[in-house]
């Protein structure tokens, strides 16, 4: 991935490293005075995670892109170079167990070996991890390379808790930008509030790059679709083949499965890279043989710390047998973590 559109390099740099960037983008007014066309034409709110981009009205739609624009223009010129926009919808996460959006990354509509393409995600109010904040998982965006699609599986299908409760949340202020490399996996919290939380989200990639879009058929072959730039403002269907574009290939494809193992690896390495320390999720957490902590960290004599339990409180609650205990493959996985905590 070459491609430059950032006009900032260390905001590049940052981008390509980490798969995204949270910048000051617009003032809370601004983004007050963008939700009001939303309002406007949204009398009753669909209930749930809704996309104005599922509606079928497409004057609609290039109305609210149009309100989006004339506000935005100006701060994505700032911004970026060498770019071509998609357009521009709202996102609204309503309260309950229906707003709740999986563990994703957004379809690839790109060729991913020269280019990528992005959106910039705006909060109209401040969000935080009560009411729908966005979560991200820092470096995925280089853990897989394969198509994604609504209708296509993803890799890691069967590792969603896992991947769930090693990204980070990111609370944020009505107007920042969350701008993030459509191929990094990504999410957002629950809305446990009583209010909805509403999103603006613009699209863009670099200009030398050409829309496309991928369909599993009914015979399980993918169609591949040379698509026009505004696609996402025409596409409505989701789940079904686009009614516009090019038909230009269609071939056999098996998307690969990944596991809890490999899933691992890849957040450890992403977190060595990145020099931050390894989280543990696990139902049982890793246990280190090391010294009480009075020892570490000057606490009470048996007083664990977040991430180590004293050595005799293994000698009190862990009975097993030594063979049990201290098996190879927990020898290996006890150095591995220490390596990586130290």
């Amino acid at each position: 991935m070459t491609a430059v559109i950032f006009k900032d390099k260390e905001i590049q740099a940052r981008f390509d490293k980490d798969g995204y960037v949270v910048i000051d983008f617009i003032s809370a007014e601004e983004a007050k005075n963008i939700a009001e066309v939303f309002y406007e034409m949204y009398k009753n709110i669909p209930e749930g995670f809704y996309s104005v981009a599922e509606n079928p009205d497409g004057d609609l739609k290039k109305t609210i892109d149009a309100h989006i624009e004339k506000i935005l223009a100006p701060k994505i010129d700032t911004l970026f170079q060498n770019y071509k926009k998609l357009g521009s919808t709202f996102l609204c996460k309503t309260p309950g167990e229906k707003g709740k959006v999986p563990v994703h990354q957004d379809w690839m509509v790109v060729d991913e070996t020269k280019y990528f393409s992005a959106t910039v995600w705006i909060p109209t109010i401040d969000t935080n991890e009560t009411n729908g904040a966005m979560r991200v998982l820092p470096g995925s965006h280089k853990f897989f390379h394969n198509i994604r699609s609504s209708t296509l599986p993803m890799p890691y299908e069967a590792c969603q808790q896992q991947l769930w409760e090693n990204m980070i949340t990111i609370p944020m202020k009505a107007g920042q930008a969350f701008i993030h490399n459509h191929a990094v996996i990504h999410s957002s919290t629950l809305n446990t509030t009583d209010k909805e939380r509403l999103s603006v989200v613009y699209a863009v990639i670099p200009e030398q790059a050409k829309l496309m879009f991928y369909h599993k058929n009914e015979t399980g072959r993918v169609e591949k679709y040379d698509m026009p730039d505004d696609m996402f403002l025409r596409y409505f269907n989701l789940g079904e083949r686009p009614a516009f574009g090019k038909k230009a290939d269609e071939f056999n494809y098996t998307t690969p499965a990944t596991n809890q193992q490999e899933i691992e690896e890849l957040i450890t390495a992403a977190r060595k890279e990145r020099n931050i320390k390894p989280f543990y999720n696990t139902v049982t957490k890793p246990v280190f043989i090391t010294p009480v902590a009075s020892e570490i960290t000057g606490g009470n004599k048996g007083e664990a710390t977040e991430e180590t339990t004293p050595a005799e409180n293994i000698k009190t609650t862990d009975t097993r047998p030594f063979l049990q205990k201290y098996t190879l493959p927990n020898i290996v996985r006890e150095i591995k973590n220490r390596i990586l905590v130290r």
